[in-house]
């Protein structure tokens, strides 16, 4: 990974810091500000790959981006092209092309299913949030006194 990224200048900045990718354990997080630049990192990769006899496996690899646009470039590993995503959960987390929404609602209904689990959380009338987009949720607290909580989507 070193030597794909020896020749890389990154334009993805955070907090005024150049970042070129992310690691943890065994995956790696490539990121580019421009197509071209991307395109490039994946041709490197590809090459170094090669040269050290190990292989990227293309079933796993995932591009995606974050502007309306698109991936136009075909881009491929090992002579199989890379798909392209809208979304992809890393680390737990959802990443998306349309920001945190998707994240958020993640982890809404699994605090919900949690909570549903553990007998903290009734809803009112049963089943009726997939059918009426507002639904007043009671959570009754171990004092016995009740919280009503609406939630809008």
């Amino acid at each position: 990974m070193i030597d794909a990224l020896e020749d890389h200048k990154g334009t993805v900045s955070i907090g005024g810091r150049i970042i070129i990718n992310l690691r943890l354990a065994d995956d790696i997080e490539a990121l580019a500000g421009k197509e071209e630049e991307l395109a490039s990192l994946v041709d490197s990769l590809d090459k170094i790959d090669i040269a050290y006899s190990m292989e990227i496996s293309a079933e796993k690899t995932k591009l995606m981006n974050n502007n309306s646009n698109g991936i136009s470039a075909y881009m491929r590993i090992s002579e199989q092209k890379l798909e392209t995503v809208n979304k992809i959960k890393y680390l737990g987390a959802i990443v998306a092309d349309e920001g945190l929404k998707p994240e958020i609602l993640s982890r809404i209904a699994q605090t919900t299913a949690a909570l549903i689990n553990m007998g903290i959380l009734k809803m009112c009338p049963p089943f009726q949030i997939w059918l009426n987009y507002t639904c007043t949720i009671i959570i009754e607290s171990y004092h016995q006194s009740n919280l009503t909580v609406p939630i809008n989507f």
